[in-house]
């Protein structure tokens, strides 16, 4: 497993498991000074979604893709990216800042705050299945 992408990174890319598609963040700034960043996620090179946070993951039969998404009002919460069809849908839950770490199984791992007050997540995705 790779080391996960900082949610401070100013860019990240991605290829998905099985090579068919390639996840980027482009244009991630400082949602505020020493913040996390925000950018736009494309999949080979369509973009797909806006105020992405770079710290996402693909599941590991490249179904999906994982990444943070800014919420109005403030924190995060997860989306999950069908590359085929470009379609998001974005979880209820919310969060400070998602560093992710794996997506496997249904389940999207990694920390919550991880810069302050870091605490072990772990985001069941099967619901609806």
């Amino acid at each position: 497993m790779s080391a996960p992408v900082s949610p401070w990174a100013t860019e990240a890319e991605l290829q998905s498991p099985d090579g068919r598609f390639r996840a980027v963040i482009e244009g991630a700034v400082e949602v505020g000074m020493g913040a996390p960043t925000s950018g736009t996620l494309k999949i080979d090179e369509r973009p797909v979604l806006e105020n992405c946070n770079p710290s996402m993951v693909w599941s590991i039969d490249s179904k999906l893709l994982a990444v943070p998404v800014w919420a109005a009002g403030g924190g995060q919460r997860l989306a999950l990216v069908d590359p085929v069809q470009g379609h998001a849908t974005v979880l209820p839950e919310r969060f400070s800042v998602l560093e992710l770490h794996s997506f496997e199984g249904g389940l999207v791992r990694g920390v919550d705050s991880p810069a302050y007050a870091p605490r072990t997540v772990e985001i069941d995705v099967r619901a609806g299945d």
